[in-house]
């Protein structure tokens, strides 16, 4: 700093060295001639020469050197010691400035160049540049060329004033050091800037190599800004003005209070070089070396930040606050502080690099090698985790809240039970919504998201994490497992949620139900699973197939629509053998509505079912299932019904039911009509069974074998 060399410099130890140079070469000169006077009575019998209120020049060359302008009394003695009481000096022209030396006592012993010389008693040096320093004692050794003052040492210049225990100067090495309890006081200029406050144990100059030192604890306050460390190292601009570095060593921190949104706060770490601007006082570089850490205020709409690593770099915009660049490495980790309307977030990585414009301050960020990234959102939302090779992140101007995040390189997100994996995953803070794509590296599989209950697998997979909304596109496959727990109440075909479900009672609760289609959305706000184009849900030889299924994951209710087939295998008691055996059944329509509570399939728009109840064709058919879902407990059929059983039998109507624990089938309509090998019979109704021959025509019963073929009733 420019007080340090415009303050001790050059001058006491000039002014030493001066003062015994003017004192052994002047005094052993021969005196000019006058006329005798008497001697003077001695002070001192030791003394060979006493002299009181006098003066004395010292010439070197044609340039008058130094000049000991007055002294009080001036004794020598025969070992050739000198002392002088009230000394007043002037050393010209040394280092380019002129020196004052006064001293209530000086004691020079030897000669060049084994001369040492002693003050004591008030010493004060004042400069030509305005550099006053006092103490109460110094010495000079000539063959160190070392000036020594043990005691209290004080010093002003201009804006600058300070105090220590002890200093030395090496006139050689031009290089002064304050020995202890180094402070240092910077007042503010006309603008009330540039203030500052400096402590430590030591502090030294070495004005030739341009830089100041500090070491056992420095302290500097200034500006709003507090700098410390074990020592630190100041290098100067070439007109020792301005700090151009500074070299922190050893616990360094730096704090102060940010100048914008996102600005730098405090940093901390075992080193930090500081790089200054042309004006000496605005940070432009820092670089933390061992265990850094920098805290950043929050902008507008976050908290703030603390980003810690072995090695940090950072860059500033010309405010000296706004971070414009950020790097970092080794066990980095960057925390992101809770507000109002921010999560807490933490991400760990082994690099970092950030940058941004001077008037935005830093927008964006790259974390790689082995990102994880952790979130927190409120309750009652689950903690959010996610781990990949990269993150890329968009922010708000000034490091500001987390637009985008961008991970890359074999994804892995969890969320509660939740776990999605893909190549790659994009998660949009604002929306809340998380896309994956892009198939592992690796194995060549698709995204999914899974948990106890389900896996989703497709090209694209997108989900909206508040909402619990999930929409797949492009070759869409799940698989839908019973969750532990359950007891057969789980569908698990949305795999966040938690609420207990059913499955359609055609499909067993206790194994594995497929999926595959175009697209897929499930909606845990409605419990509905809409799979789209080329729908096919099955579970083992039951499927169902259709343009759109729709599942509800928490009634059971199911729903297809666009060339509806169903296959289901269902148990039935073998009439004949009395063995329960199990039996396909094939229906097909435009739509199909699956009610889990009454457990009941309707289709219509040209509905066809072929079972064991026979080939059945109705504009609506209506299945009902016993509790269970395994077996049909009875059949409806309405509107252009026909029906052909499995015994050869075909019959016509308007409707039709059939109860399966009786084999019965009523049909009605004007008319019905019953056709087998036996004849054709006609009715308002008519109730016939699959193993007998009974039929019943508008309530009168007869047996099939006594009618006669044409006969009509």
């Amino acid at each position: 700093m420019t007080p340090w060399q415009r303050r001790l410099r050059l001058g006491l130890g000039f002014f030493i060295v001066a003062l015994a140079v003017v004192l052994v070469v002047s005094l052993r000169r021969p005196m000019p001639t006058s006329t005798p006077q008497p001697l003077p009575t001695k002070s001192d019998p030791a003394a060979v020469l006493e002299s009181t209120s006098g003066r004395s020049v010292r010439v070197i060359g044609a340039k008058q050197d130094v000049t000991v302008e007055h002294y009080d009394k001036l004794v020598q003695y025969a070992d050739g010691r000198t002392k002088i009481s009230g000394g007043r000096f002037k050393v010209l022209q040394r280092g380019g400035r002129d020196f004052l030396i006064t001293a209530r006592d000086a004691e020079v012993t030897g000669q060049a160049p084994n001369m040492d010389v002693a003050l004591k008693g008030a010493v004060e040096v004042t400069s030509s540049d305005g550099l006053t320093l006092r103490t109460e004692e110094a010495t000079y050794v000539n063959a160190e060329g070392v000036v020594r003052a043990p005691g209290p040492v004080a010093f002003t210049r201009t804006r600058m004033s300070g105090t220590a225990v002890g200093m030395t100067y090496d006139k050689t090495r031009d290089v002064l050091w304050l020995l202890d309890q180094a402070a240092i006081h910077i007042a503010p200029d006309e603008k009330g800037e540039g203030g500052a406050e400096i402590e430590a144990g030591t502090a030294g100059l070495a004005r030739a190599d341009k830089y100041m030192r500090f070491e056992r604890g420095v302290k500097i306050v200034r500006e709003g800004q507090t700098i410390q460390a074990d020592a630190a190292v100041a290098y100067l601009t070439e007109d020792e003005k301005r700090i151009q570095m500074l070299e922190l060593r050893g616990s360094s921190r730096v704090a102060g209070t940010p100048r914008a949104d996102g600005g730098l706060k405090a940093m901390n770490a075992r080193d930090i070089n500081l790089t200054y601007a042309p004006d000496g006082r605005t940070l432009q570089r820092s670089l933390l070396s061992g265990d850094g850490v920098i805290e950043l205020a929050g902008s507008a709409g976050s908290g703030g930040r603390r980003l810690s690593g072995q090695f940090i770099d950072l860059g500033l915009a010309p405010d000296g606050s706004t971070l414009t660049l950020l790097m970092a490495r080794e066990r980095v980790q960057l925390e992101m502080f809770a507000d109002k309307s921010t999560p807490a977030r933490t991400i760990r990585s082994g690099a970092l690099q950030g940058s941004g414009a001077p008037g935005t301050g830093l927008t964006g960020a790259s974390f790689s090698e082995g990102v994880d990234f952790r979130e927190w959102p409120p309750a009652p939302a689950s903690p959010r985790a996610a781990k990949s090779d990269t993150l890329d992140l968009a922010m708000k101007s000034g490091f500001g809240s987390i637009e985008v995040a961008r991970f890359g390189g074999g994804v892995r997100f969890e969320e509660g039970t939740m776990t999605a994996l893909a190549r790659e995953a994009r998660y949009l803070i604002t929306a809340g919504t998380l896309t994956l794509a892009g198939a592992d590296e690796k194995t060549g599989r698709s995204p999914q998201v899974l948990d106890e209950q389900a896996t989703i697998e497709a090209k694209r997979i997108e989900i909206l994490l508040d909402g619990k909304k999930i929409t797949a596109t492009d070759s869409v496959k799940t698989e839908m497992r019973e969750a532990a727990g359950r007891n057969g109440q789980r569908t698990g075909t949305a795999p966040r949620e938690k609420a207990p479900g059913r499955r359609p009672a055609m499909l067993k609760q206790d194994k594995p139900v497929y999926a595959t289609s175009d697209s897929l959305v499930y909606d845990s706000a409605v419990s509905l699973a809409t799979y789209s184009g080329n729908a096919q849900l099955w579970q083992g030889e039951t499927t169902i197939k259709g343009d759109t299924i729709v599942v509800d994951d928490q009634t059971g209710d199911l729903s297809a629509s666009g060339g509806v087939v169903s296959r289901m295998i269902l148990d039935q008691v073998n009439e004949k053998t009395k063995a329960r055996e199990q039996v396909r059944s094939v229906a097909a329509a435009k739509d199909l509505a699956y009610d889990e509570k009454s457990r009941r399939s309707t289709y219509t728009g040209g509905a066809h079912l072929n079972g064991p109840e026979g080939d059945l064709a109705a504009d609506r058919i209506e299945l009902f299932l016993k509790e269970g879902g395994g077996e049909v407990e009875r059949l409806e059929a309405y509107t252009s019904v026909t029906l052909r059983t499995p015994d050869g039998r075909t019959a016509s109507g308007n409707r039709l039911t059939y109860v399966a624990a009786r084999e019965q089938y009523d049909m009605a309509g004007a008319p019905v009509k019953l056709e087998d090998q036996s004849g054709e019979t006609t009715g308002n109704s008519l109730t016939f069974f699959r193993s007998t021959d009974r039929i019943i025509v508008d309530g009168k019963e007869q047996r099939r074998t006594e009618l006669k073929r044409g006969i009509k009733r």
